[in-house]
């Protein structure tokens, strides 16, 4: 998982190959310049690609962890930990 332009850190180790990604928004274009083998999808919080997810900015890595959370361990766990952090997340869409 990325957060904000650590996505340039995993597209240099070429992780990103052949998959979606998404990064912080005043980096897109330099990002979709440096990884033409990576599909830059643009104007959503994250994006999860199976084995790796990558994340826009610091609140949207918030929003991708809680959905690790709730991969791993359910959506009653992943809704227990954000009322914890006082966390609200944006709606998905469906």
């Amino acid at each position: 998982m990325s957060v904000c332009t650590g996505a340039f850190r995993l597209g240099h180790a070429g992780l990103l190959d052949g998959k979606s990604a998404t990064t912080h928004h005043e980096y897109y274009d330099a990002f979709a310049k440096q990884f033409p083998n990576v599909t830059l999808v643009r104007g959503v919080r994250f994006v999860d690609d199976g084995d790796i997810i990558t994340a826009g900015g610091l609140t949207s890595g918030i929003e991708a962890a809680m959905h690790v959370v709730e991969r791993y361990y359910g959506a009653g766990v992943s809704a227990q930990v954000a009322r914890y952090m006082e966390f609200v997340p944006t709606a998905r869409p469906s």
